[in-house]
Formats: structure tokens, C-alpha cells, sequence
């Protein structure tokens, strides 16, 4: 993953391949972003979870996970994480329902 303010430093060493830190950041940030934005959604009663909201994601993360060519046991992961991402933001938002 190549990013322009990286790779193009001057008197740095330069590194095309990004850190484990690198990317476990990238990822905790997608993480709260994606769970606080769906909580929000929820909250302002916006959005059912139901199935088909739950079979659009499964399509969207097969479709990802082909492009990222992950075999059968990561393609699994991978939706098993959105749902409890899922579950997380439904669960936050559920005390305002009450």
C-alpha cells in the first residue's frame, strides 16, 4: 500500500511496505469509525437491521474478498467480524430504544 506522503519523504528512508503498527492503526481506525457511524445511524432510528440489510453486507464483503482474492477461511473471518461489528453498533445504540 503505497501512500504519497511516505514514499515521496526526503532524507528519510523511504518504505513501500507499510508496519504490522501501520496497518493495525488503519485498521482500529476503520474500526471506531465504522462502529460510531452505525451506532449513530441506529440511534437516529434510521436503520432495521434485518436480513436484508445483513445479506447486502455479506454480498458487499464477498464481492471485497474476491477482489482481495482471501481464501474460503479468511472470506469466513472477514464476515464474521462485520457482524459483530454490527452487533456492537446495535447493541450501543439499543439503550435509547428502551
Amino acid at each position: 500500500m503505497l501512500t504519497t506522503h511516505r514514499d515521496c519523504k526526503h532524507h528519510v528512508e523511504k518504505n513501500a511496505i507499510p508496519s504490522l503498527g501501520e496497518i493495525e492503526g488503519r485498521v482500529a481506525v476503520l474500526e471506531v469509525v465504522a462502529q460510531s457511524a452505525l451506532t449513530h445511524v441506529f440511534f437516529e432510528g434510521h436503520v432495521d437491521v434485518d436480513a436484508t440489510l445483513l445479506s447486502e453486507i455479506r454480498r458487499a464483503m464477498h464481492r471485497k474478498c474476491r477482489e482481495l482474492k482471501l481464501d474460503g477461511e479468511d472470506t469466513a473471518s472477514a464476515l464474521s467480524y462485520a457482524e459483530e461489528l454490527i452487533e456492537a453498533a446495535v447493541e450501543a445504540s439499543h439503550p435509547v430504544h428502551q
